[in-house]
């Protein structure tokens, strides 16, 4: 949908200020683009595999009463897919 001349105007305005107010957010803005289908993918199956494999690396640490097997399975439990999650975000603003 075409915006009217007015909306147009407006909106080059706060483009402008912005620019001027915050010239570092303003090219990170501008240098910002959509993920390719292969990152996309790629963030999808971490975000699913990595709980399977904390959750057998957990029932790897509780069977051997392995500390660091705990550490490493809350980490790809919880930490992993988090941390795609909000890479994928990232790169879904505009």
């Amino acid at each position: 949908m075409a915006l009217h001349d007015e909306e147009q105007r407006r909106l080059l305005e706060i483009e402008r200020q912005l620019a001027a107010e915050n010239p570092r957010l303003a090219q990170r803005l501008a240098e910002l683009r959509p993920m390719r289908l292969s990152g996309v993918l790629l963030s999808v199956l971490g975000i699913l595999c990595s709980p399977v494999a904390g959750l057998f690396l957990l029932v790897a640490a509780a069977q051997s009463h392995a500390p660091v097997l705990y550490v490493i399975g809350t980490v790809f439990t919880s930490v992993l897919p988090t941390a795609l999650i909000w890479r994928a975000w990232l790169h879904r603003l505009p």
